[in-house]
């Protein structure tokens, strides 16, 4: 996965992130919350937007490896109807080997979304928690 670029617009409050991953562009946007105009970081924004971008692209390269996997999986059945395969030979034993990679491929891929939307959810969170606690901290400050 490559880094392209990144833009963060002040005006609109606007992050995007643009990635490049098997010889595809992947876009990723965050936008800034309304309510946090004077508070928010276009690192954030930024950081948000490249998680998302990576998911598309993650999502793009899980999306082959499943066709991938599916075509296996039909080459596998079709072998097993006939009646003179053994499916006890070195060769079936390569073939069921190769079959188990890539689905293990896909499922890698998809542990690997799942914990990057984990990721962002959590870090939005924190954010937050992080954003209040320091606005309750000046307005002690004040008062």
């Amino acid at each position: 996965m490559k880094f392209i670029a990144s833009y963060y617009n002040k005006e609109t409050g606007k992050a995007t992130v643009i990635m490049q991953h098997l010889s595809k562009k992947f876009v990723g946007e965050a936008f800034l919350n309304p309510e946090e105009k004077e508070k928010g970081s276009e690192f954030a924004g930024c950081k948000y937007a490249e998680i998302r971008a990576t998911i598309k692209a993650l999502k793009y390269e899980r999306k082959i490896a499943k066709e991938a996997a599916d075509q296996a999986i039909d080459f596998v059945k079709s072998c097993n109807c006939y009646a003179n395969f053994d499916s006890d030979s070195k060769t079936a034993k390569a073939i069921y080997r190769q079959l188990n990679q890539r689905i293990k491929r896909v499922n890698d891929l998809a542990d690997q979304i799942n914990k990057l939307y984990f990721e962002l959810d959590n870090s939005i969170k924190n954010r937050d928690i992080i954003l209040k606690a320091i606005e309750q901290k000046k307005a002690k400050k004040i008062n």
